[in-house]
């Protein structure tokens, strides 16, 4: 079968060493050390399940805790640089994560005094804030890398410089342009407002990562241990697998399920590519094209509801608009940016006549479904759960303990009863325990009839279906998620707390509003061009972020401007949100790239373009619903019928840009067809009707042209054939 011809071609050992060296860890411990680690690790991750699903602390106290476990974590894990191999944690990271944990005791034991703190420190707490200010750059650094830290001390210099001017002999004028120029703060004002206040470190990002971010990274490992994960590569194969170009358009599938809730495209990539990949270079997928696919499906995962890498919960407490409102008006742009991915893989499939793998190789999707089906249940529970309108806290706390309750029956129950009963039995049991918890009887009446259904399609089928064995799953299984989850979020915490070091530089300096008001001067005023220079802003300083940072940093310094040109809140938003994502994605600083070139065994830089090349098949999509909110389902004026027809030519815009980016539909571009693409592409973009009839026009234009050319090109080909 396949996947076992993929479990040959690939050492996982090898893969997740290739992970840890990209994340900037190669310290293995042993001995008591370890023993220490994994402790810290797991406490970690069982106090959040705790404030999750029984009580959550004070914002202040739960973001010391939150952050003092991080970075004790990080100083035991991460050495100061890459490649030293070590076997132990030296004495002076002992050190640093002794004072790591101090600054969230710190915190704590000032907590009921915290008020009065900012601007009356006393002589300690400027000594812990200092501290703390070096630790989580330190941190950062390590965890995250140079681009993060490097952008941090630019901020607080730019605080630091506001009022001062050159020496006399040097001109006298101030140092930052008139525009930029603020009132100054000292170094010790700065350190003092980033550790004691809620604007700085211990602010918004933090705040989002200690309620929700890390809740949903602990439920993707407990997802990965329980096998999820793999079962998503297994039913996308089985699915897409026989298609033209089947395993790369099985990565794009895959990696969009795991993408949203993953919330790293690297670890994302590294997840499904392991699997993906050699199969793509199988079927005749250059290996940096190959790579390149995992790139740009890996990081777009991130834009898909309803976790959004954690993403929607930040955007959430930005905007102030409700969770399920962005999920919502985020699953239209999402698809859509999927589509665009897919068709690219389809063309370059047709482009060098790729097949797909026989389906005689494939496992059936029914058998995956009949065997593994049930691992499903979590991420639909969450779903359910969150329409339900429980918090999205609560939510993903109730997923993680069916999907520890699904793990640890399902192999017993299926061998006994059988997959289809078990399921059956979760639905009913679910169904009844949000009826006892939350009084819902129609969800009740609804959820038992499904299960009932589900119940009768199994057993009328099932001596039809073979089903899989499972995978064990005990004490070790759960410890190795809960050690996991906190060890998967440490780039996530660190990343949050030096973006709040961004946005608290924002909040005392007013930068924000300055720098919307200089790109709306730039740009004299006009929205196209101030999307286009906010478009190549969020790229450069999105390149070498995470994208929770970048997404963080953007919000902050990007997105009001657009707000002030009367773009819609939330549009503002998701633009800043979609050019980050494709900052992750952009050559040299990608690191996605690095981790399936790796896999695929191809130039890192080569593979990294062809990432890029095939996210750009949404690179007008922000345009689109900036320019229509119908998109993103923010024009309260807008019919269904409106709405239909905006996806709809929207849709057709994404596949004329395709066709541009891959000079290929049936077969190569002239250079007049790639104009024309493009000029379809662009006045799909605008909503008005004659704008959607030209743009069609254009494209039936085209597709008339492709057809001829390509009927010809057989015609000339069948004589040779006939002669040879």
């Amino acid at each position: 079968m396949a996947n076992s011809n993929i479990e040959k071609e690939v050492d996982p050992k090898e893969v997740n060493k290739q992970l840890d060296e990209l994340e900037g860890s190669d310290r293995t411990l042993f001995g008591w050390m370890a023993i220490i680690t994994l402790v810290i690790a797991v406490s970690m991750s069982i106090f959040h399940l705790y404030t999750a699903g029984v009580s959550m602390l004070p914002r202040m106290e739960q973001n010391a805790i939150h952050l003092g476990f991080a970075l004790t974590l990080v100083f035991l894990i991460f050495p100061y640089k890459k490649k030293l191999g070590q076997k132990n944690v030296p004495w002076y990271d002992m050190i640093l994560a002794l004072l790591g944990a101090s600054t969230g005791i710190y915190i704590i034991m000032i907590s009921s005094e915290l008020v009065g703190k900012v601007g009356n420190p006393n002589t300690m707490d400027t000594i812990m804030s200092f501290i703390a200010l070096i630790l989580v750059l330190e941190a950062t650094r390590r965890v995250v890398g140079k681009p993060l830290v490097i952008l941090a001390v630019l901020f607080m210099l730019y605080a630091w410089l506001g009022d001062m001017y050159l020496p006399g002999a040097l001109g006298g004028n101030a140092i930052l342009p008139d525009v930029l120029n603020h009132f100054g703060f000292a170094w010790n004002e700065i350190a003092e407002f980033m550790f004691l206040s809620n604007e700085g470190i211990f602010g918004t990002p933090i705040t989002v990562s200690a309620q929700y971010v890390f809740i949903f990274i602990l439920f993707g490992a407990f997802l990965e241990v329980t096998g999820a994960g793999r079962m998503f590569i297994d039913l996308a194969m089985s699915l897409v697998g026989s298609f033209k170009g089947g395993p790369a358009k099985a990565a794009v599938v895959s990696s969009g399920m795991m993408g949203s809730i993953s919330g790293s495209s690297v670890a994302n990539a590294v997840t499904t590519g392991t699997f993906t990949i050699p199969l793509m270079k199988k079927t005749g997928f250059r290996p940096k094209v190959a790579g390149g696919v995992e790139v740009a499906a890996s990081s777009s995962g991130q834009l898909l509801p309803p976790v959004m890498g954690a993403a929607a919960f930040i955007m959430a407490d930005f905007t102030g608009i409700p969770y399920l409102e962005i999920a919502a008006s985020a699953a239209i742009p999402a698809l859509l940016s999927y589509t665009a991915i897919l068709f690219m893989v389809h063309l370059e499939a047709s482009k060098f006549n790729l097949a797909g793998i026989p389906r005689k190789d494939l496992v059936s999707p029914l058998r995956v479904i009949a065997g593994r089906g049930y691992l499903l249940l979590p991420i639909v529970a969450i779903i359910v759960l969150l329409v339900m309108r429980l918090t999205p806290i609560m939510a993903s706390f109730l997923a993680i303990i069916g999907s520890i309750s699904i793990a640890l029956f399902s192999y017993r129950m299926q061998k006994s009863f059988g997959a289809g009963f078990l399921v059956s039995l979760l639905f009913i049991g679910a169904a009844y325990a949000a009826h006892l918890l939350f009084g819902l009887n129609e969800y009740v009446t609804l959820v038992s009839a499904g299960a009932l259904l589900f119940a009768l399609i199994w057993f009328a089928l099932g001596k039809k279906i073979k089903s899989e064995k499972q995978a064990k799953f005990g004490l070790r299984e759960i410890m190795t998620a809960l050690e996991q989850g906190a060890k998967n979020s440490l780039s996530v915490v660190a990343a949050c707390a030096t973006a709040g070091i961004l946005t608290g530089v924002v909040t005392m300096t007013g930068l924000g509003p300055t720098f919307s008001s200089l790109i709306i001067n730039l740009a004299n005023d006009q929205l196209i061009l101030v999307l286009l220079f906010t478009m190549v802003a969020c790229i450069i300083m999105g390149m070498g972020l995470p994208t929770t940072a970048t997404y963080i940093v953007l919000a902050a310094v990007m997105a009001p401007a657009l707000i002030q040109l009367g773009v819609p809140v939330l549009a503002a938003h998701l633009f800043v949100f979609y050019y980050g994502i494709l900052a992750d994605d952009t050559p040299p600083i990608n690191l996605p790239a690095y981790a399936t070139s790796g896999i695929a065994k191809a130039d890192p830089v080569q593979t990294g373009i062809q990432g890029f090349k095939f996210d750009m098949g949404a690179l007008l999509l922000p345009f689109a619903f900036v320019l229509n909110p119908m998109l993103i389902l923010q024009d309260d004026t807008a019919t269904w019928v409106q709405i239909s027809i905006s996806v709809a030519t929207a849709f057709i815009g994404i596949i004329a840009w395709s066709t541009f980016i891959q000079s290929y539909l049936f077969t190569k571009f002239g250079w007049v067809e790639r104009i024309l693409a493009v000029a379809s592409a662009v006045v799909l973009l605008n909503r008005e009707i004659w704008t959607d009839a030209v743009g069609i026009g254009i494209l039936a234009l085209i597709i008339g042209v492709q057809w001829t050319k390509k009927k010809r090109e057989e015609k000339q080909e069948l004589p040779t054939a006939k002669n040879a």
